[in-house]
């Protein structure tokens, strides 16, 4: 019996200055982890459609939409800046882009957050441990919509898994009295059955039990953080929240260690899976857990809207430390955007450009010289002012306003709609989107590229002018200069430029005053190789 009780203990110890180890080595690499990330590029990642979650479940009426996400190709934005440590927070910054709008509180919180962390390298460390710690699993994105049906996760006829507790205990207890093979083997026939009953429910319902864990750690890691004295009050909110789960944090311990121990794959973590497959004490928590978040829903989607949105101010910082330069957005009621120093965020080695606007513009230039570049940029700026109040600039003054784009247009061989046709939709959107309230900034990039040139001119002109006098900033690339001279002073005219040498031809990207008056595209065929017949053709010799 000594013997027994010896070599128990000592596996327990064993177990326990594993997990200790493991445990230490985690937190190591965390904090190696997080001190090289902040103010890093992140790292290239495949795109995670799980992020938009929390959007589709809350999406609103005036957001960006598909065809604007798109165009301004957003989801390469949106990877530039996330270095989110939770799922919440990718899915809390995925919801504030595509939103594209907050209140004047939810800006002045989410200010104060941001630049906090960004000055406060401690601070932002201590909390990024604590994001860390929640993590973010597979399944873990799915966890708003796994709430809004929860009844249909609850796991069926909890009383057999009782029982089955309950039948282990008594064959432990005898194969501890009687000490031989008969009680033994009783035991170990119970251990079986509960494992294989464990694994085929953990294989049937394998993202709610993941989920679960993760689920619980954040309201565990919420509690430490809503002690700070800063987010306390910046989220005020959260605490009264995480008053109304109390309940739901008894059991958390054993759906937590699960949890670690399922990701970490190592043999402490198959060794932990074992012991609750054949205890079946995950089962009976995740089942209790979900009884107690069932009556709470609410409260647990504001933990997890604060947790993200923290997440998403600290990867928001990292994004303004890994930026050239930056600057918050001045607001203002006129119709007027004005830009300094200006450049794209997904540019390396991006060439900056100042911007005045009291009306739409026309921006020409010739082949590759950066107008689309430069119209997405301000319109990504914008977006970025808006749900982010950070902007890739020195300076940046515009209205509160909606922004649509009509850029990269293609046919849709399916649907039977010529580029014509889809193109048309695309600019009646934007008529549509147009309101006596909210401003709009509107980007497109070859306005009626898809029909000849006289009809093209005419409905160009048109359609500008209808825009002109709307609450509308438009910006607008074309290739067509006699637009410059149709619509006159109703759009400020900006152009790109460059040298033409006798081997290549080198661009400025530099925003010029005044409609363009060079042309390169003879020439980049002629660089390009084209046979001379042709080029002479073209130059009308």
């Amino acid at each position: 019996m000594l013997e027994t009780v010896i070599v128990i203990v000592g596996v327990l110890l064993f177990i326990q200055v594993i997990w200790l180890i493991s445990s230490y080595d985690l937190k190591r690499r965390r904090k190696t982890y997080i001190h090289e990330k902040f103010g890093s590029l992140p790292r290239e990642k495949e795109w995670n459609d799980a992020v938009s979650n929390y959007y589709e479940m809350t999406r609103c009426e005036n957001g960006i939409d598909d065809i604007t996400w798109n165009d301004l190709s957003m989801n390469e934005v949106f990877q530039r800046i996330n270095q989110c440590d939770t799922s919440a927070g990718e899915e809390i910054l995925y919801w504030k882009l595509r939103r594209n709008d907050m209140s004047d509180e939810e800006r002045r919180v989410f200010e104060e957050c941001t630049d906090f962390y960004g000055r406060n390298e401690k601070a932002r460390k201590k909390i990024e441990m604590l994001l860390c710690d929640i993590g973010k699993s597979r399944s873990s994105y799915y966890i708003p919509s796994y709430l809004d049906s929860i009844e249909e996760y609850m796991l069926q006829y909890p009383w057999i898994y009782r029982v089955l507790q309950g039948v282990l205990a008594v064959s432990a207890a005898v194969m501890i009295m009687w000490q031989n093979d008969r009680a033994a083997y009783g035991f170990l026939g119970v251990c079986v059955v509960n494992i294989v009953l464990y694994a085929l429910l953990k294989m049937k319902n394998e993202t709610a039990l993941s989920m679960i864990g993760t689920a619980v750690s954040l309201l565990r890691n919420a509690k430490q953080i809503a002690r700070q004295d800063e987010t306390g009050e910046w989220f005020p909110e959260l605490r009264e929240a995480l008053s109304g789960l109390r309940g739901v944090l008894r059991g958390e311990r054993i759906l937590r260690a699960q949890r670690e121990g399922s990701d970490s794959g190592d043999a402490l973590g198959m060794l932990s899976d074992y012991i609750m497959g054949a205890t079946l004490w995950r089962l009976t928590t995740y089942n209790k857990v979900m009884k107690r978040l069932r009556g709470h829903i609410d409260e647990y989607l504001t933990v997890y809207r604060c947790i993200g949105l923290l997440d998403a101010a600290v990867s928001t910082a990292s994004f303004r430390k890994a930026l050239s330069g930056y600057c918050t957005p001045e607001f203002t009621g006129e119709k007027r955007l004005e830009a300094e120093e200006l450049f794209h965020p997904l540019l390396k080695n991006p060439v900056a450009n100042d911007l005045e606007l009291d009306r739409g513009c026309l921006i020409t230039g010739s082949n590759a010289s950066g107008k689309s570049t430069f119209i997405k940029a301000v319109v990504v700026n914008a977006i970025l002012a808006q749900s982010l109040n950070t902007c890739a600039a020195k300076r940046l003054v515009m209205p509160h306003a909606e922004v649509l784009t009509s850029m990269a247009v293609t046919d849709d061989i399916l649907a039977g709609e010529s580029y014509f046709i889809r193109e048309i939709r695309y600019l009646k959107r934007i008529l549509d989107g147009l309101n006596d309230g909210r401003m709009m900034i509107c980007a497109v990039d070859e306005i009626l590229r898809g029909t000849n040139t006289g009809e093209r001119l005419r409905a160009s002109k048109a359609i500008l002018e209808y825009l002109r006098d709307k609450k509308c900033i438009a910006l607008v690339a074309t290739h067509d200069k006699e637009l410059t001279e149709l619509l006159g002073e109703s759009y400020k005219n900006y152009h790109f430029s460059e040298e033409i040498g006798e081997d290549d031809v080198v661009f400025s990207y530099r925003l010029m005053d005044g409609p363009a008056t060079s042309q390169n595209a003879v020439k980049l065929l002629e660089y390009a190789g084209f046979p001379r017949e042709i080029i002479d053709a073209a130059q009308g010799r």
